[in-house]
């Protein structure tokens, strides 16, 4: 079983407020530690950890991951992202009860949204 999922963010407070407003994800657990701070997201077992370290600067995106969020209504959480300009990628369906799209967040992370019916 997958414990959490690890992101270097250099935006922690952004990151939290991303996933809290698109996603509704809480924040189960925060703290600081020596060089900076660590937010744990999410209700389930399996959460979505940031960590914010002084000095961490992003070099690109993570090319070949993706973070997959099961949603109950795609086209919802798609008008969200289009409210904030966010570029997704149109519906893809690879059969008659998967629908899902792409987009990639602040971190350089791509993120998958995914309705089943």
């Amino acid at each position: 079983m997958i414990c959490h999922v690890t992101v270097q963010t250099e935006n922690l407070q952004g990151s939290v407020d991303f996933y809290s407003w698109l996603l509704g994800l809480p924040v189960s657990r925060r703290f600081e530690f020596q060089n900076g701070e660590i937010a744990f997201l999410g209700d389930e077992e399996t959460k979505l950890e940031f960590i914010f370290n002084q000095g961490y600067q992003k070099s690109g995106t993570a090319q070949g991951i993706s973070i997959g969020f099961s949603v109950n209504s795609l086209e919802e959480k798609m008008a969200l992202l289009d409210e904030k300009e966010i570029i997704h990628t149109p519906v893809l369906s690879p059969n008659p009860h998967t629908r899902f799209c792409y987009f990639t967040d602040l971190n350089g992370i791509k993120i998958q949204l995914m309705e089943v019916k």
